[in-house]
């Protein structure tokens, strides 16, 4: 008898041994604090406050303090050294060009144009671009202008050259001909749109800075009445002043997105590799008014799952 209470008591010892040790474990990592992140932010504005709240909503993290790029503090870079963080978030193109020196930290970045990087170099640099893959955009006009064939785009190279050959590469392997039209300057914009007249049935406007400007939207809604050819573009406010249909994202699912990407490489401490994504939730957006204008039936299918600007 006394035996089997000393062989009980034995167990009873082992297994308060592994109970403690992994309370312990679970005390280890409860007690892990999460990663402290400073970010750096291009300017106060809405789209990026939006992109910040989304981040923080999935990353797990704590942000430790808010720089705006455009203070009176001009090493941008050093300040976020000096606050010691395990990380940096870039919100927008000017933010991320402040912080590209630094090397021994990862950077995420969101709110800024292509995947593949003018920073590309950097094996720390993580995150969401604004563009969406050149395969979905083909597949939202495909859907949206059925009878389309050739989508004209006009494009400088040293801005969106990767976009437009993979847009080019898709568009032929579905039956689709891109008219590319390539310049440097944003003078040549009326000129090459002369030159797409009965060449292209849609025209899909590009997050290029030389080509996009007040002065050549014009020229393109322009063309785009004139000839009758629907304007795809990018952004909601091109939608509001003409063009028929846009793809777009939300500041604060890009952020959501990165702070995914964030949590999982912030986790994995040992092994990080650079993660660059286009943004994977987008919106449809018509303008029915302007629709109507062209002479464009949209279907009953597509209207129920877009957003109507009037």
């Amino acid at each position: 008898m006394m035996q089997l209470f000393h062989s009980i008591g034995r167990t009873a010892a082992l297994v308060y041994l592994a109970s403690a040790v992994v309370a312990g474990t679970a005390c280890t990592i409860c007690s892990a604090a999460p990663a402290e992140i400073v970010v750096v932010q291009g300017a106060d504005i809405k789209p990026f406050d939006d992109a910040l709240e989304g981040f923080e909503s999935t990353c797990e993290c704590t942000i430790s303090e808010v720089i705006i790029s455009g203070s009176e503090t001009s090493d941008i870079a050093g300040r976020a050294r000096r606050l010691h963080p395990d990380a940096v978030l870039a919100l927008g193109a000017d933010a991320l060009a402040k912080v590209r020196t630094i090397r021994d930290i990862p950077i995420f970045y969101t709110m800024t144009a292509g995947a593949r990087h003018p920073f590309g170099e950097l094996s720390n640099l993580s995150g969401v671009s604004m563009f969406i893959s050149a395969e979905r955009q083909i597949d939202a006009i495909r859907e949206l202008f059925p009878g389309a064939r050739r989508i004209g785009i006009i494009y400088d190279a040293r801005n969106t050259a990767a976009l437009i050959e993979r847009t080019i590469q898709y568009g032929r392997s579905n039956s689709v001909e891109v008219v590319a039209k390539q310049t440097s300057s944003a003078r040549d914009v009326q000129s090459l749109l002369e030159g797409m007249k009965g060449q292209i049935d849609v025209l899909m406007m590009v997050p290029d800075v030389t080509v996009t400007t007040p002065e050549t939207l014009d020229s393109m809604l322009l063309f785009s009445f004139r000839n009758r050819v629907p304007i795809f573009t990018f952004s909601e406010k091109y939608v509001q002043q003409g063009a028929v249909a846009a793809l777009i994202v939300a500041p604060y699912d890009l952020g959501a997105q990165t702070g995914e990407i964030a949590r999982k490489l912030m986790r994995e401490k040992a092994e990080r590799t650079a993660v660059r994504s286009y943004a994977k939730k987008q919106v449809l957006m018509i303008n029915t008014r302007i629709a109507k204008k062209l002479g464009i039936v949209i279907s009953d299918a597509i209207m129920k799952k877009s957003v109507k600007v009037k």
